[in-house]
């Protein structure tokens, strides 16, 4: 049996992100023991309901509470889960009988325990007593999460929300395990919250959790993860420069922090900082990707293309962004076939990317290959973003080839009107090549 009180849950931490392998809003997995990040504020309460109204009155008499959640593991591959089940509440009602507790099924293999005037030590017996009984009834194991009253400025009534918090904090660990509610507990709740997109809900919980902890090193950094998605890129940094001072080896915040001189386009700023970062570990798929981003931002593609395929290489599934990335650097050095076959993978991953739609496009038109998708594709990005001056050019040019001379002077205004000064000196020759080719049509009318 192990026991994990007051070490760090093995976990990844958060991280700023645009490659799309972070959970959508309201998408977030529900991992065994954590919050449901879709269940309704009803679900994820333990609430009071089901207890006696003598513990209930118990409960409002003391000083001191504890509230214990024991979960029975693997419940799905017990062979008889009603004998394992009437088991355990057979302990429980023998040890809440000795110790003046109180208990209730919360769900199948789930029991809640009211323990009045228990401090930490004796809810921690109590459960390593109940492992005994279990024990000896067969080869069930229990996981065990344990909150106290009082702790920090929290109400009686909220000591099973807690409990059930350091359950999903015990659940990190694996069967068998027990957690004490602590700030570990308070930063895993949050980063469930911000899973599902709830940023406020986040928030606070690690304050509250910077209340029991104020030097953990991780609830900072979660909280500059949080500024971040906020556009708050100065309390972001500020998050992040505390999680570095106080752990200068946390690879996660530096990365953060070169993440937000990214957002607002430091790009050298950002570069220094991811560097900083791959001394300490250099097998980060985010990491390595956001240092080629920088170095393509910076116009050295060919050292992009290198972090990008090292990236690629630390992932399953890289998202489209990724391969959009890796296709612009391989168009700036010249390698138009290979960018094509890698704008194609970003396409089949997000078909309304316009900025691969046109890239690809052009690729096409380039090698002279899939004439009439390369029309359809350039279409269909200024259709998507008709205000992008480079995309209208390079349709442009595609109806040009076409001698489509009008479509082509259309496109070709259109993107100098968006501020493509490149647009310019076209505007000009194929007004002149429209104006020629109506001359010679009215010749040969005539």
């Amino acid at each position: 049996m192990t026991d994990r009180q007051g070490k760090k849950p093995e976990k990844k931490h958060l991280l700023l992100s645009e490659s799309g392998l972070r959970p959508d809003a309201g998408k977030a997995k529900k991992q065994d023991g954590c919050i449901d990040a879709e269940a309704s504020p009803e679900d994820i309460s333990m609430g009071e309901s089901g207890f006696s109204e003598e513990a209930l009155e118990q409960m409002d008499k003391g000083d001191t509470l504890g509230a214990i959640i024991l979960r029975i593991d693997d419940m799905e591959g017990i062979a008889d889960p009603d004998t394992a089940g009437d088991a355990i509440r057979e302990t429980m009602e023998a040890i809440c009988r000795k110790s003046g507790g109180y208990y209730r099924t919360a769900a199948a293999g789930e029991y809640v325990c009211l323990l009045p005037g228990a401090n930490e030590k004796q809810c921690t017996d109590f459960v390593q007593a109940a492992r005994k009984h279990i024990a000896r009834a067969g080869n069930e194991t229990i996981s065990a999460g344990i909150a106290v009253y009082p702790t920090l400025s929290f109400e009686k009534e909220d000591i099973f929300e807690n409990a059930k918090k350091a359950l999903a904090h015990a659940a990190f660990f694996g069967a068998d395990s027990m957690v004490c509610f602590d700030a570990v507990s308070l930063n895993i709740s949050g980063d469930a919250f911000y899973q599902a997109g709830d940023i406020d809900g986040a928030m606070a919980e690690y304050e509250l959790a910077l209340e029991m902890d104020p030097d953990n090193v991780n609830v900072y950094n979660s909280m500059g993860v949080c500024h971040g998605e906020r556009g708050d890129y100065d309390r972001a940094l500020s998050s992040f420069a505390k999680a570095a001072t106080l752990d200068p080896e946390d690879v996660f915040a530096i990365y953060n922090a070169g993440y937000i001189h990214m957002q607002r386009q430091e790009y050298e700023a950002a570069l220094d900082y991811f560097r900083q970062a791959l001394t300490i570990d250099d097998t980060i798929f985010e990491l390595l990707f956001q240092t080629g981003r920088a170095l393509y931002e910076l116009g050295r593609p060919e050292e992009a293309l290198y972090h990008i395929r090292s990236a690629i290489s630390k992932s399953d599934a890289p998202g489209g962004i990724v391969y959009r990335y890796l296709g612009d650097c391989l168009l700036a050095v010249g390698d138009t076939g290979e960018a094509a076959r890698t704008y194609n993978s970003a396409v089949k991953l997000r078909p309304d990317d316009a900025h691969c739609l046109s890239a690809l496009a052009h690729c096409y038109e380039s090698e002279g290959q899939n004439a009439e998708i390369a029309l359809v594709f350039g279409q269909k990005a200024v259709e998507i973003e008709p205000d992008n001056g480079l995309f209208h050019h390079r349709l442009a040019l595609m109806y040009l080839n076409r001698n489509r001379i009008e479509e082509a002077l259309d496109h070709f205004e259109i993107a100098l009107g968006c501020g493509y000064s490149a647009a310019g000196p076209y505007v000009e020759s194929t007004r002149a090549l429209l104006s020629e080719t109506d001359a010679k049509e009215n010749a040969a009318g005539s």
